[in-house]
């Protein structure tokens, strides 16, 4: 049961702010993707090729109001723009749930949308866990059933590199991420961390959290 690299969540306050900061970086302006309704957020992607795409997520200001128990209040709450969290491509969610069950972390199994730009409405499933002693380093999980990848439809430009964990509990975070079928490197660090590496056209640009 092999679980690959979906897509990498950069999150903060400010969609624009953050889309701009990312053309300066890169070269690549992300395209915007659209609204979530109930999750209190909005995004802009950038495809990192070969099945993997980067996306920013923000607080969308038209559910301000209703931010209470969402993404969005999450995220609000971040100090500063931030690389956020890893999701993993998964087909069976129902057995990965039971899996990070055998680990003691319970996750919630549900459908997702965004509504487009243009008015589509894109549909897919998740599977998120909640708040664990391995925080936002423990994988989320994304199956898009009919709905095409992000990857073949946002802004080109940009490639997927690398993706390293840092952890204090690199062992335990290790044995996690192999129970799932995940083969992502995780160092023992002080400090608990991500670090992207993606090739753009201004060279090659990094992302530490």
């Amino acid at each position: 049961m092999a679980a690959t690299l979906d897509h990498f969540i950069y999150a903060g306050r400010d969609l624009d702010a953050m889309s701009a900061r990312f053309e300066q970086m890169t070269g690549v302006a992300p395209g915007r993707g659209g609204r979530h309704p109930g999750m209190g957020t909005h995004n802009a992607l950038a495809s990192l090729g070969s099945d993997v795409y980067f996306e920013l997520l923000a607080v969308d200001p038209t559910q301000q109001d209703k931010l209470e128990g969402t993404m969005g209040a999450h995220i609000d709450a971040l100090a500063s723009p931030r690389l956020f969290a890893y999701m993993l491509k998964g087909q069976d969610l129902s057995q990965q749930q039971k899996v990070l069950a055998g680990y003691g972390i319970s996750a919630d199994l549900f459908d997702a949308s965004r509504t487009t730009p243009d008015g589509r409405t894109l549909k897919w499933r998740l599977l998120v866990p909640h708040d664990n002693p391995l925080g936002d380093f423990v994988p989320k999980f994304i199956d898009w059933l009919d709905t095409p990848h992000p990857s073949t439809t946002s802004s080109p430009g940009c490639m997927y590199k690398s993706f390293e964990i840092g952890h204090p509990e690199s062992a335990r975070l290790g044995g996690l991420l192999a129970a799932l079928g995940a083969s992502i490197p995780v160092e023992t660090s002080d400090r608990a961390h991500f670090r992207l590496r993606i090739g753009s056209p201004k060279g090659n640009v990094s992302f530490v959290s």
